[in-house]
């Protein structure tokens, strides 16, 4: 547990890439030649994937964080993302598998609730996969300390950073699907988040980054 948390905390830098403190997570599984991913985060960062799509305003994203209801998307809005083509082309551009030279064939796969339900993607791949290449950018344009916590039910784990987006995975050490994912595993990993959250916060660590800027300049607006 103390490796994992240091693994963690070490790489941040003091320009932290979350507003809320708490660390999206890519949960990855295959099934022969298919890897799946499931890519879940704090409403705001969701939200920030469609302002990365240029298919919403920075306010919808920040109306997460600051609680300004008038801002905040519709329901509406928030189901007609499922099959917005630039979002769709923005989450195959950020995040992809390769294995071995091999690029494997990606699908994006929402629900009309991205922000409740997370973002799913399936890659298909050449050949039955043991272990693959996972490249993670998401949201990487938007602030470079922007990272995601990528787990698979087993001890494995990796961090995916601007300076290091990818990490050799493999498959095989994930528990079979009728197994589960063992508790201590998923308390654990539930540790490593809520421990950086709580050492983030204590240090009072803000992004400098677009979405600084973006904040910036709404504050500048209501203010007049």
């Amino acid at each position: 547990m103390t490796v994992l948390l240091l693994a963690v905390l070490l790489p941040a830098s003091d320009a932290f890439g979350h507003a809320t403190s708490e660390l999206p997570h890519a949960r990855w599984a295959s099934d022969g030649e298919r890897v799946e991913l499931h890519w879940t985060a704090a409403s705001d960062d969701v939200a920030d994937v469609a302002v990365a799509a240029g298919l919403w305003s920075s306010d919808k994203m920040w109306a997460y964080v600051d609680g300004a209801v008038d801002d905040l998307p519709s329901e509406e809005q928030i189901a007609a993302l499922e099959h917005e083509e630039d979002l769709h082309r923005y989450l195959l551009e950020r995040f992809e598998v390769r294995q071995g030279d091999e690029p494997c064939s990606p699908s994006v796969e929402l629900t009309d609730d991205i922000i409740t339900d997370g973002i799913r993607m399936a890659f298909t791949c050449p050949e039955p996969v043991r272990d693959a290449v996972l490249s993670v950018t998401v949201l990487h344009d938007r602030d470079p300390a922007y990272r995601t916590f990528s787990v698979d039910g087993s001890e494995q784990y990796a961090v995916h950073t601007d300076a290091q987006p990818e990490h050799r995975w493999d498959f095989t050490a994930a528990p079979a699907a009728d197994e589960g994912i063992p508790l201590a595993l998923w308390l654990a990993g539930g540790g490593v988040v809520l421990a950086a959250a709580g050492i983030l916060v204590f240090l009072g660590r803000r992004p400098t980054s677009q979405r600084s800027a973006d904040r910036g300049r709404r504050r500048a607006r209501s203010a007049r």
